[in-house]
């Protein structure tokens, strides 16, 4: 007998041994790269030129939906006649270049005089840009949000962003989702020591041959079981999750895996941009505002197009297999340019200016500026801070040219009763963040100036993730309920203080939200009211049920700011037609 369990044991260790050695076999298949930090080092010898003095223009584009409406005011690669750019007089040439690094390379070399990344990105190559005066980008455009097209997949285990402290990351280096990644760890109060982080060279798989290495994040979380979190693009998050659900491990997908949170929550932290080079902007600024122009035309006939679908059937289908075959080589992916577009909010001409001049944007080119290179220079990937300037336009000269100036609407649910609904529907609630702040045993009334920087912080976060609900939840303290159970009170009584308790605690749910909502207002802040609903727990769910100090009776006595994400009910709301439905 004693023969036998040795047997099995033995047995079991070698199958152990045996699948220990089959996931480092995958993992292995897996070609992990380390960023070169600084950034600026990735250009070391690349050769330095000028933009030639006239002649087609070369101007880059990448694989999202921002860039369809690109290649549909262009009428293709080259400029065609009759379209958008070739209205305003313009030559271009369209290069796909999701390179980043080259792409930068053409740039500072003069092949091209225009960068088109994320703003993140053009941040990390702001250092190498400064080296050369006629090569330091101007942003002139800003072409979209990443609004559900970027993604973090997840293993189960994690069910909020902060779950991920000591776990293994992987993203593509140098991608939108360096400075991704960078806001979610410092939103959930992680920073990048607190993660295993790997990186690979491509953000999807690449086309061409790898030589049987995995170079993406999508394919590397399939490979490496020790990976618990990969940033991916929309269509490679749904095949890894079996459609946006949770994944069987049938077909492409992850057993388990689920998207924890995309930029549908997150809508306002990627923003993808044009830049153009100093030199090139103060010799042919005209030319270059056509081009921006050209943009904002673009995006408004395409909106008009997509707005009545069947009236305009046949110029989509002919749109959408020409960007399928210039995006994805083959004129049968029409589906997915469609999804590109789907996952993408086009700002037009509003959300320029909301951008490029209001001070009251929280999430504005300045402040978002700001946070990206404290974070590159943080994490080494620049050495200083380097100014990256935003072209000076005078918004009210391209009014002539546009249909729709209107500013950018406030409002995605409607109101809050809409979103209060989309939190209760939600029986699974993803608490993407919270943090709470503690008052003083009866206050109803908040003064302003003393919760000055937790209302910044919220407002902050419900800026940044303006696709997710803010639910501010009221708790009060259970000591008065527990000394009534304790003396043996009538169930009666001790039920009438519960509740009196819950309602104390909701009116100061309400009051806070009126007192945020009034904060806002005086400091001319931009945000939208209908992402606030309240709740009141009253007693029921206390920090400390029996509190021993004086410490926890007051910790007890709390609201809590909760940022939920509702995206799967999103897509419901804006299927039967809500306040949110079209938001591209």
């Amino acid at each position: 007998m004693l023969r036998a369990v040795r047997c099995r044991t033995a047995a079991l260790a070698l199958a152990v041994l045996a699948a220990a050695g089959a996931a480092r076999a995958l993992a292995d298949a897996v070609d992990y790269v380390k960023p070169v930090k600084p950034f600026v080092q990735r250009l070391a010898g690349s050769p330095v030129g000028n933009v030639s003095a006239g002649g087609t223009v070369r101007v880059p584009y990448i694989t999202w939906g921002g860039d369809v409406v690109t290649l549909f005011g262009n009428g293709g690669l080259r400029t065609a006649p009759g379209s958008v750019f070739g209205g305003q007089g313009l030559d271009l040439e369209l290069v796909q270049q999701d390179d980043f690094v080259a792409q930068v390379k053409d740039y500072v070399s003069g092949k091209s005089p225009y960068l088109r990344g994320t703003l993140g990105m053009i941040h990390c190559a702001s250092e190498a840009l400064a080296k050369n005066p006629g090569a330091r980008p101007i942003v002139v455009l800003q072409l979209t949000w990443s609004s559900g097209g970027d993604c973090l997949v997840v293993r189960p285990g994690v069910n909020q962003v902060k779950d991920i402290k000591g776990k293994r990351v992987v993203l593509q280096q140098y991608s939108p989702h360096l400075d991704y990644l960078d806001v979610l760890l410092r939103d959930s109060g992680l920073t990048w020591q607190d993660i295993d982080a790997r990186f690979v060279s491509e953000i999807t798989a690449p086309k061409g041959d790898t030589g049987g290495k995995v170079v993406d994040p999508a394919n590397a979380f399939r490979q490496d079981p020790g990976l618990d979190a990969a940033f991916v693009i929309s269509p490679d998050a749904s095949a890894l999750t079996s459609g946006g659900k949770v994944g069987t491990g049938a077909e492409d997908s992850v057993k388990g895996a689920r998207v924890l949170v995309s930029t549908k929550s997150g809508s306002h932290i990627i923003a993808d941009v044009y830049a153009v080079r100093s030199d090139f902007f103060q010799a042919r600024r005209a030319e270059v505002q056509k081009f921006v122009l050209g943009y904002l035309q673009a995006g408004e006939r395409l909106a008009e197009l997509r707005k009545d679908a069947g009236a305009n059937d046949r110029a989509l289908k002919d749109l959408y297999t020409m960007s399928a075959q210039h995006v994805f080589g083959s004129p049968q992916a029409t589906a997915d340019v469609q999804g590109l577009l789907a996952d993408c909010t086009v700002v037009g001409f509003g959300g320029n200016v909301e951008f490029f001049r209001s001070e009251g944007n929280l999430q504005n080119f300045v402040r978002t500026s700001a946070r990206i290179q404290s974070f590159l220079v943080r994490e080494g990937y620049l050495t200083a801070q380097h100014e990256v300037a935003a072209a000076d336009w005078k918004y009210d000269d391209f009014k002539a040219g546009l249909k729709d100036t209107a500013g950018v609407a406030k409002s995605l649910f409607g109101d809050s009763k809409s979103a209060q609904l989309l939190v209760e529907k939600k029986t699974d609630s993803t608490i993407l963040f919270e943090f709470q702040i503690n008052f003083e045993p009866n206050e109803k009334e908040f003064n302003q100036n003393q919760y000055e920087q937790d209302y910044q912080r919220v407002l902050d976060l419900s800026s940044r993730y303006a696709g997710a609900v803010i639910e501010v939840v009221g708790h009060s303290d259970p000591l008065k309920v527990r000394k009534l159970e304790k003396e043996g009170a009538s169930p009666a009584i001790v039920e009438q203080t519960r509740q009196a308790a819950k309602n104390l605690s909701l009116t100061r749910a309400n009051r806070v939200r009126d007192s945020l909502v009034e904060y806002a207002r005086k400091k001319n802040i931009t945000f939208d009211p209908s992402q606030f609903v309240t709740n009141g727990h009253g007693s029921d769910k206390p920090l400390y049920p029996s509190p021993q100090t004086k410490e926890e009776w007051r910790a007890n006595m709390r609201v809590v700011f909760r940022v939920i994400n509702v995206e799967a009910e999103m897509s419901e709301f804006e299927a039967i037609g809500g306040p949110g439905a079209g938001g591209s």
